[in-house]
């Protein structure tokens, strides 16, 4: 868990991040509201041994490497302060040793974006082969009570196969959920949305999530 009151001079960002990783995404954007673009990074190590062969079916070369995301809030005089950071897996690696066919969920756009003041952190589950399913997730977190909570979850649910959708989407400010079935791109569509109050005792964090965060909130 981090929250640092510390900042340095201007670019000094780069101080954060460790030998031999790299920068594989990064926005600009405000996140408490005091008008300044603060910066949000996701970051990999380059470890050479996370680079595994692969003999079966997908990329014949897996990346392994972890991911982490940092962000930084950054002030009048362009002083960036380290405010939340997440190292536990949350933010998926490029490639899955167990699931080979996996792309990269961050292809799309960079796997993060910053809108009104929310920063918003997105996956997209596409499997080359195995599955006909495809997933994407978002999560919109806001800074609040001194950490990024998770306000809203977005979830969109396709079949290649049968083109049949489900779009799923969750408040946790007003603890509703609202999920809509019988959607078809190919066919004519018949939907059914239901809402209902889900039960959320405390709010996930940015800095606690992880790869089980997903499942645990489709479950709700």
């Amino acid at each position: 868990m981090f929250f640092f009151a510390s900042s340095w001079g201007q670019n000094s960002y780069t101080k954060e991040i460790p030998e031999n990783w790299k920068i594989i995404s990064q926005v600009s954007g405000d996140l408490n509201k005091d008008g300044i673009e603060d910066l949000v990074l996701i970051i990999e190590n380059t470890d050479a041994s996370n680079i595994l062969k692969n003999e079966g079916m997908g990329a014949p070369n897996l990346n392994i490497n972890p991911r982490e995301i940092l962000v930084f809030f950054k002030d009048e005089k362009n002083n960036y302060t380290l405010i939340e950071k997440n190292a536990m897996g949350f933010i998926h690696s490029e490639n899955d040793e167990e699931s080979t066919c996996l792309a990269d969920p961050l292809m799309i756009d960079g796997g993060i974006k910053i809108s009104n003041n929310i920063l918003i952190v997105h996956f997209n589950y596409w499997l080359s082969c195995g599955s006909w399913s495809v997933n994407d997730a978002s999560y919109k977190f806001r800074f609040q009570n001194n950490s990024f909570e998770l306000i809203g979850f977005d979830h969109f649910s396709f079949n290649r196969a049968t083109t049949e959708e489900t779009r799923t989407s969750l408040n946790f400010s007003t603890k509703k959920k609202e999920e809509t079935i019988g959607l078809n791109q190919s066919e004519e569509s018949k939907p059914k949305t239901t809402k209902s109050t889900i039960k959320v005792n405390q709010l996930y964090k940015l800095k606690n999530c992880n790869e089980n965060t997903y499942f645990e909130i489709l479950e709700l």
